[in-house]
């Protein structure tokens, strides 16, 4: 059975060192030089994590406000439908819809796009001819 040689401090290796020994014995440091800048690269580590920390909060923070005007717009527009659903047939001429277009019209004003449907490229005129006569 062989023994294994003493070893001493400079060749141990630590979890973060590469094998062959550690840095720090290198750097002829005095104990407490050495322990300054371990004491240092602890508050490194932690400044780093605080500060990841701090923006993951700011980041959910972000997506719950986000979240949550996404909410109140869909009630809104929700609300907007259904006021238009309520009216008859009459006043939705009066304005220019029809019972077909009140989704898309809601969507349109909200977000800015039209609907592309085919073969309906012409302007449109609206339902209400009267305001023609008043112009």
């Amino acid at each position: 059975m062989m023994t294994q040689p003493i070893r001493t401090f400079k060749d141990l290796t630590s979890e973060t060192a590469p094998a062959g020994g550690n840095d720090l014995t290198k750097l002829d440091l005095s104990h407490q030089g050495r322990r300054g800048l371990e004491q240092s690269a602890r508050y490194a580590r932690v400044e780093l994590m605080a500060n990841a920390l701090g923006d993951a909060a700011l980041w959910l923070g972000r997506q719950w406000h986000r979240l949550v005007a996404g909410i109140k717009a869909d009630f809104k527009l929700r609300a907007a439908e259904a006021q238009l659903l309520r009216m008859s047939d009459r006043e939705l001429a009066d304005i220019g819809l029809c019972r077909g277009d009140i989704t898309f019209a809601i969507r349109e004003v909200a977000h800015g796009v039209s609907p592309e449907i085919e073969g309906a490229r012409a302007a449109l005129t609206a339902a209400n001819q009267n305001m023609r006569r008043a112009a």
